[in-house]
């Protein structure tokens, strides 16, 4: 194509997609809302009920604080959307492939076709990983650290929201590092004896890049460092493979 080709060709993947997520969002805020809301605030209601559990029990009120009239308003734009974008993303991904395919050799193709299915396997993965444990038994770790006996337990909505959305897109980034590290074997840019080499200098920077993305304490940056260790663990094993089968 000539270049006007491919911006017609662009405009009309992006127009499709477009339409799409709006229809998709107008679905959700029109018969939805509600129910989404809830579902992007399961994991604070796990917490909360897992704090009526411990000895003593720890009382932290399922309802979260709203300091603006619009701040339930922007939260609930909030969930439709990234759920119009969750349940459209196959399609948004085929609109995606259309545009590039046509510029890319076979063999590029096939290499799209072998590491990025698994690539999404492993994102979807770590968000519900996140979702249903990681998430939930850090704030019922962070609910249970306060003494009431000072303080007043009143969490905001906004800031839940912000955390629980940190945590989705850090544990998503963390599990693409298998797929990473067979990509980098696969170029030849490194080997599996070199992260092998390198093992104690990983574990050491996963601590430190958790510190970056969990609040400022010990059990939550644990909590994200070994999965990604895990992960780095099974990166190591399936480039190894990787290698023998070669």
């Amino acid at each position: 194509m000539s270049l006007g080709g491919h911006l017609d060709e662009l405009r009309k993947r992006l127009s499709y997609s477009l339409l799409l997520i709006m229809v998709l969002f107008i679905a959700f805020w029109g018969g939805l809302g509600d129910e989404l809301k809830e579902l992007f605030m399961a994991p604070h209601l796990i917490a909360v009920e897992a704090l009526k559990h411990h000895a003593p029990p720890i009382d932290v009120s399922a309802k979260l604080t709203l300091l603006s009239p619009l701040e339930d308003v922007f939260y609930t734009l909030k969930v439709c959307f990234l759920s119009a974008l969750l349940v459209s993303f196959p399609f948004l991904l085929y609109q995606l492939w259309r545009f590039i395919s046509a510029g890319l050799y076979k063999n590029e193709k096939m290499a799209v076709f072998k590491y990025v299915p698994f690539s999404l396997c492993f994102s979807l993965v770590g968000i519900a990983f996140g979702y249903l444990f990681i998430i939930p038994t850090i704030l019922e770790f962070l609910y249970a650290m306060p003494n009431p006996d000072l303080v007043i337990q009143s969490y905001r909505l906004e800031s839940y929201f912000s955390l629980f959305m940190l945590f989705t897109i850090a544990l998503s980034l963390i599990f693409q590092l298998p797929i990473l590290m067979l990509g980098l074997g696969a170029t030849g840019l490194v080997s599996a004896e070199f992260f092998a080499k390198y093992r104690r200098h990983f574990i050491l920077g996963a601590f430190v890049v958790s510190a970056m993305f969990t609040p400022p304490e010990p059990i939550s940056q644990l909590m994200m460092a070994a999965p990604t260790i895990i992960l780095f663990e099974l990166g190591l094993l399936l480039m190894r493979f990787q290698k023998k089968k070669k």
